[in-house]
């Protein structure tokens, strides 16, 4: 039941779970933290952040399908000014990513015209250094969570309902006040009008409408839910966060891959090199006394 003390939502939240009866499993988020955090990271304006708050809570969601070890990334590649959506998730809902185009109020001043069309739509499961599955489908409903959701009915073989819905108010510095995303997916064996069932209710318009209104905790969502579906059962319950693993020893790494010719190069024009992780933003400088040692330290550029 709704009450006075249930709000707003009190922290990033992924619960996952059933509904019995109907061998249908489900997950359902919210992520309004980990949305505010890469949007901050990445400058990114009302538009963008929407898009790419949009992504990360694919990413939340479809973090339950994953085993240990494993990670899914998910690419929206659009004609429109928005370009590439990333998000790249592992099995404990640690999530980053990033859009190309950042700045997107002038240049198309609506989410439909920074898509700017159909797109194409992947999808790709891997552990290290083996990818173990890969889907592409055609994006068809110029809308990131419903693109994604016929990319796993198709590519994946696995009928998926999933909604999204974000609190995002149009004022600068861009603040998430709510991300929540739902996802319904059968286990082998499920009866398919049950699925459609939970479809009409998770996909109606006035659904998403009522999730977009204000901040809702996810005991709410499920409750208003469950008076079409028969009632939710959740069996776990992690906190999503925004995580990349990159590092300065990781680019240190790299840069040592380069030719010795290549990092003089870089001494001498830039007095140094400066690295910037696309998935987070974060910057690394290494002087030019760096660059000097990688060059000592090897005769042919490789340490």
């Amino acid at each position: 039941m709704t009450n006075s003390a249930k709000t707003a939502p009190a922290g990033d939240r992924l619960l996952r779970g059933h509904l019995p009866g109907k061998n249908l499993r489900f997950a359902v988020c919210q992520c309004a933290a980990l949305c505010s955090e890469a949007i901050g990271r990445h400058r990114a304006d009302w538009i963008a952040g929407r898009l790419l708050g949009e992504a990360l809570t694919c990413g939340v969601l479809l973090s339950v399908t994953l085993k240990e070890t494993e990670r899914l990334t998910l690419r929206w590649e659009y004609p429109g000014p928005v370009g590439t959506i990333l998000a790249d998730t592992n099995d404990l809902a640690e999530v980053r990513g990033f859009p190309s185009g950042l700045q997107l109020m002038e240049r198309a001043g609506a989410l439909d015209a920074a898509l700017g069309g159909n797109g194409r739509i992947s999808a790709i499961t891997s552990v290290p250094n083996k990818v173990l599955h890969t889907g592409i489908t055609r994006g068809v409903f110029q809308d990131v969570h419903r693109d994604m959701a016929h990319l796993l009915s198709l590519s994946f073989q696995l009928e998926t309902v999933l909604t999204v819905g974000l609190v995002i108010p149009p004022v600068s510095p861009i603040k998430v006040r709510s991300a929540i995303g739902i996802m319904v997916q059968p286990f082998p064996g499920a009866d398919p009008m049950a699925l459609e069932e939970v479809r009409r209710e998770v996909e109606n318009g006035d659904f998403r409408e009522w999730l977009e209104m204000k901040p809702h905790p996810l005991e709410d969502v499920m409750e208003r839910l469950s008076l079409k579906t028969g009632g939710w059962e959740v069996l776990g319950e992690i906190e999503p966060r925004f995580a990349c693993g990159c590092s300065r020893d990781k680019v240190d790494m790299v840069l040592r891959m380069f030719d010795r010719p290549e990092l003089e190069d870089m001494l001498e024009k830039d007095g140094g090199a400066t690295v910037n992780c696309h998935f987070c933003a974060e910057s690394y400088f290494f002087g030019s006394g760096d660059i000097e040692a990688m060059i000592r330290q090897s005769q042919t550029g490789h340490a």
